[in-house]
This record gives structure tokens, C-alpha cells and sequence, in this order.
């Protein structure tokens, strides 16, 4: 027997496939209540994004970001906030939330060995 989380995935590949995309968001909203993964909230935004809903496709973004910073994955959280920005450049929530989360990354610093650098020859 298929698990909950197949059956769903199944219908919102039909309902995909179909162009219905009403039907698309309520089976992946039934599959992120299940599973909070942060691509399923990307997939919405993309959605809403077809529906020329732009405003509730930013807050998808947004939402993703959050999630995806949250588990600590900062370069995809980077990235959605970029493109949550795209499409609402005068957000400067998205701009004060992408700049504290670089504050957070960790600085590296490269160290040279001694002998790694040679003069050049003239």
C-alpha cells in the first residue's frame, strides 16, 4: 500500500499535469502539513507565481527562505530571498533578513603556507 505522502505527491502531479493549479496548491499545502519541506513552499510561490499572483508568491519565497535558514541551509535561503526580492524590490523586509543571515556565516579565512608563493622570475 502507497504511504499518505506518495498518494499526495501522485495527486499533485495529476492535478500539475492537468494545469490545475488550485487543486495543485491545496494537495501540496495536505503535503507540506505532513512533510515541512522547504521546496514544496518554492513549488506554491512558483505556482502562484503562474496565476500572476506575485504578492503570494513572495511570501512563498519568503517562507521557504525562513525554512530553509532554519535548518541551515543559508546559500538556498540566500537564494530565495534573492528571487522573493525580484519580484519586490522595494521589500526591505527581504533586504534586513538576507543581510542578518550573512552576518551569521562564519568568516573563512585561508591560510597560505610558506612555500606555497614563489617570486616570479625577471
Amino acid at each position: 500500500m502507497a504511504s499518505l505522502k506518495a498518494i499526495i505527491s501522485d495527486n499533485v502531479q495529476e492535478h500539475r499535469r492537468c494545469a490545475n493549479w488550485s487543486a495543485a496548491i491545496r494537495e501540496m499545502e495536505k503535503l507540506f502539513a505532513i512533510d515541512r519541506d522547504p521546496l514544496i513552499r518554492v513549488r506554491i510561490g512558483d505556482i502562484r507565481r503562474k496565476l500572476d499572483r506575485e504578492c503570494e508568491a513572495v511570501r512563498e519565497y519568503i517562507r521557504a527562505a525562513d525554512l530553509f535558514a532554519e535548518e541551515g541551509f543559508v546559500i538556498k535561503a540566500l537564494a530565495q530571498y534573492r528571487l522573493a526580492l525580484q519580484l519586490d524590490p522595494s521589500n526591505a523586509g527581504i533586504r534586513s533578513r538576507m543581510e542578518r543571515l550573512r552576518r551569521s556565516l562564519p568568516v573563512i579565512q585561508l591560510q597560505r603556507k610558506p612555500g606555497e608563493y614563489r617570486v616570479p622570475d625577471r
